[in-house]
């Protein structure tokens, strides 16, 4: 795991990730459950999904988390 990683204070809780996929711009909702060599792992209500972390624009946590 990434020590000196940007999203480092986001682990283990529910966040809100708009990143770009091609040309599309799509948002991640969930749990952040991992950072692993550049990718970000999130974990949300319709299953888990692996962003690398040069696509995400920012992360922010969800209200009330």
């Amino acid at each position: 795991m990434a020590n000196n990683n940007l999203f480092k204070e986001f682990l283990g809780k529910d966040v809100k990730a708009p990143y770009r996929d091609g040309a599309q711009f799509k948002i991640a909702r969930g749990v952040l459950e991992e950072i692993n060599n550049g990718f970000v792992k999130i974990k949300g209500n319709l299953g888990t999904i692996i962003i690398n972390e040069k696509n995400i624009e920012k992360m922010s946590r969800l209200k009330g988390s």
